[in-house]
């Protein structure tokens, strides 16, 4: 297998720490190479002062010394001979950047805190979280405060059935690289015979994919997110994946109204996928 190119956000803040400990812990089940990145944000420097250049050049400065004792402590965690590299590059905003970055540098995976550091005490994700997973086209992991990697052998797989083959040629292969038990789930106010019959072909796929820890549940429930947070609870996963290419269930995961019940954020990570829209016909 090929070695995993995985993209780290760092804003040096207590929470992107987790994160880029979080992603040595995985170096030790995969073959990985890692490339630190900070951000240096221009927003809200004065555009007219005549000595932006050297603000912005002591700004860089400042975050290659933090990011050399970052590479330290990561080479502490990741498996013996894991390539690490950093870089601290000036952007507008991280997500402008990673959709720049990925576009131009092969990447399998982007993996960052899911607060940024001005919400570390807001249970939700922060926008720059939020940002990056709407517009990036490589997996995100978001990795919460209190997350400590111990493997992701319990798996909950959110979908809206809207590409269910599509879907399952991606999670497979990533459960069974972890020996992963996946369980996927499909939120519905009712059952009724197009959720009759959308559950039948999704459990004709799932059996194709000859993969014997996967599994399908479709939850009964008006509100979505308290539905898989319950969900995770209860089979007490480490892990919930989703595909972003559906905007409706975006905003029910990630809405506002929508985070005061998603508890699961305080402990485990999201891996989010997106997908490309449709080409209109």
């Amino acid at each position: 297998m090929k070695k995993l190119r995985i993209l780290l956000l760092t804003d040096f803040s207590p929470l992107s720490t987790v994160a880029i400990e979080y992603a040595g812990r995985i170096s030790h089940k995969l073959e990985v190479e890692f490339s630190i990145v900070s951000v240096v944000r221009l927003d809200g420097l004065p555009k007219s002062n005549m000595r932006l250049k050297s603000i912005e050049k002591s700004m860089i400065e400042a975050a290659k010394h933090e990011g050399e004792i970052l590479v330290n402590e990561l080479r502490r965690n990741a498996r013996i001979g894991t390539k690490i590299d950093f870089n601290a590059i000036k952007s507008h905003t991280v997500a402008d950047f990673v959709h720049r970055y990925v576009q131009k540098n092969p990447t399998d995976l982007v993996v960052m805190g899911s607060q940024g550091a001005s919400s570390l005490k807001k249970f939700r994700l922060g926008g720059t979280a939020v940002s990056v997973i709407e517009t990036c086209p490589v997996p995100v992991l978001a990795i919460p405060k209190w997350a400590v990697f111990k493997d992701f052998g319990t798996v909950v797989y959110a979908s809206d059935l809207k590409n269910i083959q599509k879907e399952l040629d991606t999670i497979v292969p990533f459960a069974r690289i972890f020996n992963s038990t996946i369980h996927m789930v499909h939120v519905v106010p009712a059952i009724d015979k197009t959720v009759e019959l959308l559950k039948s072909e999704t459990e004709k796929l799932i059996q194709k994919a000859n993969y014997h820890k996967l599994d399908f549940k479709v939850l009964i429930d008006e509100d979505v997110p308290e539905a898989i947070d319950g969900f995770i609870k209860g089979f007490k996963a480490d892990l919930l994946t989703t595909f972003t290419h559906e905007l409706n269930l975006y905003e029910k995961l990630f809405g506002l109204s929508v985070t005061r019940t998603l508890a699961y954020q305080g402990n485990i990570p999201l891996l989010a996928f997106k997908r490309k829209s449709k080409k209109p016909s």
